[in-house]
């Protein structure tokens, strides 16, 4: 029975905080800036907000603030979801760490930010 699973089905009644993402596309423009791949569409997502200590690669402590899961893959385009801004509530919250988790058939389940 589990090999007939294709598709594994999102908890969408969980999607209710509203929210604008704004993700670094890797690519540099003219004036020296980062250029951002802003989703249009209206987002709703989960949010929750959980503090927890870090240490980089350089061995520095980053406190993050929480978790953001959005349904799908919101930037195909891009092969890495990991840089950007993601504002709830009129608060700017910086991507630490992103992930696409993949269903059985390889499509992209949901999208999910670690946030500082």
């Amino acid at each position: 029975m589990a090999n007939n699973v294709k598709k594994l089905p999102f908890p969408d009644f969980l999607l209710r905080t509203p929210c604008e993402i704004k993700l670094h596309t890797g690519n540099v423009n003219e004036d020296g800036d980062k250029e951002i791949y802003k989703i249009d569409k209206d987002l709703k997502c989960i949010y929750s907000e959980a503090s927890r200590r870090v240490y980089d690669k350089d061995g520095k402590t980053i406190v993050l603030s929480g978790k953001v899961i959005v349904k799908g893959d919101i930037a195909p385009k891009l092969k890495s979801v990991s840089d950007g801004v993601i504002v709830i509530n009129d608060n700017e919250l910086f991507i630490h760490k992103g992930a696409r988790p993949r269903n059985p058939d390889g499509t992209v389940h949901h999208t999910e930010f670690e946030v500082i």
